[in-house]
């Protein structure tokens, strides 16, 4: 299977900012051969990883339907939260007292989007061509989401102006066909230093992890009742609590 060829600045016609999976690969030329999902997840993620091996700051996943949904209905429900993300590196010992002083802890402000669900997809270029998908056009597949995962004090400091660190795309054109939803990580690079990011992969994916974490959590353990604490009962929300449900 090859990628699709970048289209950059082509617009969607159903408004979502999100950029089209057709851009990533050829999602007709998927429908036309007898591709399982366990294929499809394959090469999203072999072809993920290679280009996370040439510097190119991504990061993917293959989610079951089922467990999407999961995703879907807890992040409707609970659209933002606070993960931390550990420092060892900022622990500054001044004595044999202070070596098993807790780690030190950057704390992020992630925020979930809903998007348009996409089509179903077509094995029919020319349907696919000349029938795009509408506003209005009631598809089977769950609606695409993103996930902003940015350090909170930058977000304190700058609203929605804050630039986020990683983005996670939740893309579900699959969802129907393959029971499938292929997640992409993308690392803001940064400004001084293109070939660098504000992120590293390890980190990106410790987000990623603990987005799980809560997201999927069983509805009567500590962690999901943390992630409902902080929108129903801010005043009893415990970084503390917050910390320690967060550990491996």
């Amino acid at each position: 299977m090859k990628p699709a060829k970048s289209k950059q600045g082509t617009p969607r016609h159903d408004g979502s900012p999100v950029k089209p999976l057709s851009e990533i690969l050829d999602i007709t030329r998927v429908m036309q051969h007898p591709i399982t999902g366990a294929d499809l997840g394959a090469w999203w993620t072999g072809y993920h990883a290679a280009k996370a091996g040439q510097g190119k700051g991504y990061l993917s996943a293959v989610i079951p339907r089922a467990t999407y949904d999961t995703f879907l209905s807890t992040s409707k429900k609970h659209p933002t939260f606070i993960l931390p993300l550990p420092r060892p590196e900022a622990q500054v010992e001044s004595g044999p007292e202070e070596r098993n002083a807790q780690t030190p802890h950057e704390f992020f402000f992630l925020e979930w989007a809903h998007h348009p669900a996409p089509p179903i997809p077509s094995a029919d270029p020319i349907s696919t061509l000349f029938n795009p998908s509408k506003k209005d056009e009631i598809s089977p597949n769950p609606s695409c989401t993103t996930v902003l995962f940015t350090p909170l004090q930058e977000y304190k400091l700058r609203q929605e102006y804050a630039q986020p660190h990683l983005v996670l795309t939740h893309y579900t054109d699959f969802a129907s066909t393959h029971d499938v939803i292929l997640m992409r990580g993308q690392l803001t690079p940064s400004m001084n230093q293109p070939d660098r990011f504000l992120l590293s992969p390890s980190d990106a994916q410790l987000l990623a992890f603990g987005l799980q974490q809560f997201y999927l959590a069983d509805k009567d353990s500590n962690r999901s009742q943390l992630l409902a604490k902080f929108h129903e009962k801010p005043g009893e929300f415990s970084w503390e609590e917050l910390i320690l449900a967060s550990q491996l």
